[in-house]
């Protein structure tokens, strides 16, 4: 059993070491070939480093509601504001998701919280389709950004009807 077991490992690193070998000269033979391929695999390393986790999108979010509170009622535009409120809602209700696809991550809705029992939460028949899962999907984490509540974050502080108010009372 012994003598099995290392000829096992012994051919093992054989094989290994050969193929390293032919990997180096296939390098050599080729180097434009062998760069991209280095390049692809390092910008998917990287890329999967920098890929954002459910817990950013939670800070994200809270740090964003921060930032509304601060700004005055008047002043806040309303659909960041209302955004920001139903993400709330949706984490209070338990049916935000995090789909990792390793260099890109999906944050969608699911329709019931994870502890639910009803049947119509358990049934395998009746679980989100593929697709319609497009339609559930709420932001997307790339490169240690969520893309869409950044958007959504742009000109908080600004509140468009406010100025058509006042432009509407300097006209008069």
């Amino acid at each position: 059993m012994g003598s099995f077991t290392a000829t096992y490992w012994r051919n093992l690193f054989k094989d290994y070491k050969e193929a390293a070998l032919d990997a180096a000269k296939d390098c050599k033979e080729h180097p434009l070939k062998a760069s991209t391929y280095i390049s692809i695999l390092a910008a998917g390393v990287y890329l999967n480093r920098c890929n954002p986790t459910e817990s950013s999108f939670k800070e994200e979010l809270l740090q964003n509601t921060i930032k509304i509170m601060q700004v005055g009622q008047n002043v806040r535009n309303p659909i960041t504001e209302n955004y920001v409120k139903w993400l709330g809602q949706c984490y209070n209700e338990g049916i935000v998701r995090r789909l990792n696809l390793g260099i890109i991550s999906f944050i969608w809705l699911d329709d019931y919280d994870e502890m639910c029992a009803l049947y119509k939460a358990i049934c395998p028949y009746l679980k989100v389709r593929y697709l319609t899962f497009h339609k559930r999907v709420i932001d997307i984490g790339f490169m240690d950004k969520w893309w869409v509540l950044d958007n959504k974050m742009k000109d908080y502080d600004v509140n468009e009807a406010e100025f058509h108010g006042r432009v509407m009372q300097l006209s008069n």
